[in-house]
């Protein structure tokens, strides 16, 4: 059994309202990693209300949920439960906050899992976490 808590923050000169549409109804364009069997090409959907899901799909009724949304506060919030590309008796659940800073945004993540948890889960979910956001996301968001 283990744990770990990530928290990250990334300054993008971006309204709120982009970067919330850039984690969620364009989160296909910018997300790179994948659970897809080798070989197989997926795309990403995400439904940003209350019991939506964040979904890698490939094929016909094949894919995997990397999150289920439980809360949203449009453009400021949002919270969600999953693996995360983590396989296992995982509880997981990150959030992402976006607050007006700067003329930008100031992106909070916080992302904390516990169960069995590999040794090197945190590092890779830490340095993953830190591109996706820090790397893809902004790139995307800052040139769009």
């Amino acid at each position: 059994m283990g744990e770990f808590r990530i928290e990250l923050e990334q300054f993008i000169d971006a309204s709120r309202e982009e970067i919330f549409k850039a984690l969620t109804k364009n989160v296909g364009d910018w997300w790179e990693f994948c659970v897809a069997p080798k070989g197989i090409s997926s795309f990403f959907t995400f439904d940003p209300v209350p019991g939506g899901k964040f979904i890698e799909n490939w094929g016909e009724n094949e894919g995997a949920v990397w999150g289920k949304v439980y809360y949203v506060h449009s453009p400021t919030e949002i919270r969600l439960f999953g693996h995360l590309g983590m396989q296992g008796a995982i509880n997981s659940a990150y959030t992402y906050r976006l607050l007006e800073k700067d003329g930008g945004t100031l992106l909070q993540l916080s992302h904390t899992a516990s169960g069995v948890i590999y040794e090197q889960w945190e590092q890779e979910h830490l340095e993953g976490w830190d591109y996706l956001l820090g790397t893809l996301l902004k790139n995307y968001v800052e040139k769009s």
